[in-house]
């Protein structure tokens, strides 16, 4: 598959089933905390990359398939919405589904400012943006931004966003330890939180592996903050197990698949696949040996990877 992957057990998501539009970190942001690396083009051009009728014949192959799926995700290597004609996609995607999966983009909002972004992001059923910080040095410590983007042009978009998009709105933000979990910080969140209406406002911490060394707040600070922003804030909580079973052909390609995307514990991709603990540490062993997929720990936990390379395919 090159635009497909999954369908993967995610912690907001229940099952989603991954489209990636973009070159691996094609990006405006290039955030401290991202699991994928440093961002390898920092840009806020944008441009049409995916074959229509490629990503056609893929989503049939899976659909007939009969996964379970909650939801099609735009997310993956890159900002969504550096994609032009996003509506395309989207509509392409529902088409061919015949309407059956409802449609999630996640996205860090650095394009929301731009009208044209969200009129092309109107007929996806859940958006779930990002708003890390609000104090712009903050924001530029752990968003690292394209110049042209700033604080005020994020926080415009995803106002801008909640008066006209009519699907759901789940506000994302990142807690990283020395970085955004400040009491002060919390409150200046609350505030713009309180302006937004999200339907939720979902705190993620950073569990896998990134290419800059960072840390989880204190469970109190975690505790606090969350009382700061309000009765929609919320901690994602683990994903659910996947009782699917997969054909023992495909587990090697499944793994790679899914950890090429982002790092993943033996319990994640237990869970994702549907496979016993024997069979998964038979494959991972051999993928090891081959050098396919690498092994680190972070926070105590045992993680696999496939490495933090730049993809050579970039427009």
């Amino acid at each position: 598959m090159e635009y497909l992957y999954g369908p993967v057990s995610s912690r907001r998501l229940g099952f989603s089933l991954g489209i990636d539009v973009l070159p691996k970190k094609y990006c405006p942001f290039d955030c401290v905390y991202c699991q994928l690396g440093r961002t390898c083009k920092k840009a806020v051009t944008r441009f049409s990359y995916v074959n229509l009728d490629r990503l056609r014949k893929e989503l049939r192959a899976v659909i007939k398939k009969k996964p379970r799926i909650n939801y099609i995700t735009f997310s993956g290597s890159g900002e969504p919405t550096l994609h032009k004609n996003l509506d395309k996609l989207i509509a392409l995607v529902k088409r061919t589904t015949k309407y059956k999966y409802p449609v999630c983009v996640i996205t860090n909002s650095s394009l929301l400012y731009r009208k044209e972004v969200r009129k092309e992001l109107k007929e996806a059923d859940l958006i779930i943006p990002s708003l890390d910080a609000v104090n712009p040095s903050v924001f530029a410590r752990i968003n690292r931004p394209y110049k042209s983007i700033t604080i005020d042009k994020i926080v415009a978009g995803i106002i801008a966003l909640r008066k006209e998009f009519k699907g759901q709105i789940w506000l994302e933000i990142m807690l990283v330890k020395g970085f955004n979990d400040t009491k002060e910080e919390a409150e200046r969140l609350a505030e713009v939180v309180s302006h937004i209406k999200p339907d939720k406002v979902q705190l993620n911490l950073p569990l896998r592996p990134t290419a800059r060394k960072v840390a989880i707040p204190l469970r109190k600070t975690i505790r606090l903050i969350a009382r700061i922003i309000g009765k929609k804030a919320k901690v994602i909580s683990p994903p659910i197990p996947n009782k699917q079973k997969l054909l023992t052909r495909e587990i090697s390609n499944k793994i790679v698949e899914f950890i090429a995307r982002r790092p993943a514990t033996v319990g994640e991709l237990r869970d994702t696949l549907g496979v016993t603990p024997s069979q998964l540490n038979k494959y991972l062993s051999v993928l090891l040996h081959k050098k396919l997929i690498t092994e680190e720990r972070h926070e105590n936990r045992r993680y696999f990877t496939a490495g933090q390379h730049c993809f050579k395919k970039s427009p």
